[in-house]
């Protein structure tokens, strides 16, 4: 019940800032009758919102970014609920027990990571909005078969829409940045860059490993080498950070 009414909660709470709005108010609305048909029901139900929801917030466009669908501080405000409902499932989908249960819970996480990080750096959306693909990762157990100092992701090409998992070790996922967990997002300037990701793996070198983050705009809104690196911890952005020899690979048990 509680569920159901943060939902609708939050369907009334998000403004009508850009085209396809109807379209969301249903997926809301049908959202809400659904969430007493069981737990997994509900859960794809509040995955299928975060989808829609997501889908339409990726094709604002820079002139949307600044005027009306500028990510404002009533922006944030408001995904901040969202992020409330999605993160309480996400703890539950720690140490899924199945292939669909890890891609469910990962594309989850980078939804929740994508909306965290511009609430963080309302810049990044313009790098969003010219990015190839993208990639993020999270140090939690949200694959089969995780050790120490790993962590999983998934990467999207942004033109097939095709999902590629992956894994990722580095010597910080341990320690989680002083917190519990932390996600890295990764933004792709153009396909080569991105491509070779995904088929080939990656490793980060000091040149590259800087993340993207700071307070300079300038700064922030640019590609290093192809790529664009942010990193969040669970109190928000990560300045100053560096992934220099994290390693990224595909993980062949979750990628179809």
């Amino acid at each position: 019940m509680k569920l159901k009414i943060a939902l609708a909660v939050l369907a009334l709470a998000i403004t009508p800032v850009h085209a396809g709005w109807d379209e969301i108010k249903d997926a809301a609305s049908k959202l809400g009758e659904e969430v007493g048909k069981g737990s997994k029901e509900a859960w794809d139900s509040v995955s299928d919102f975060s989808k829609e929801t997501w889908d339409s917030i990726s094709e604002w466009g820079e002139d949307a970014y600044n005027t009306a669908g500028e990510w404002t501080d009533a922006s944030v405000e408001k995904s901040k609920e969202w992020l409330d409902v999605a993160d309480a499932k996400l703890d539950e989908m720690l140490e899924p027990e199945t292939p669909e249960e890890a891609r469910l819970a990962l594309n989850t996480m980078a939804d929740t990571a994508l909306v965290r990080l511009f609430n963080e750096q309302p810049s990044a959306k313009l790098l969003f909005d010219s990015a190839y693909g993208y990639a993020v990762f999270d140090s939690r157990k949200f694959s089969l078969m995780l050790h120490t100092n790993q962590g999983a992701g998934v990467a999207v090409n942004r033109k097939t829409e095709k999902h590629t998992y992956m894994k990722m070790f580095g010597a910080g996922l341990a320690a989680g940045f002083g917190g519990k967990f932390y996600q890295q997002v990764i933004f792709f300037e153009d396909q080569q860059t991105f491509d070779g990701f995904v088929t080939d793996g990656w490793e980060a070198t000091s040149e590259v490993g800087a993340v993207a983050g700071t307070e300079s705009a300038e700064l922030a809104a640019k590609y290093n080498g192809g790529m664009a690196i942010y990193q969040i911890g669970e109190k928000g952005l990560l300045l100053d950070a560096n992934i220099s020899g994290s390693k990224y690979w595909i993980d062949t048990d979750l990628t179809e």
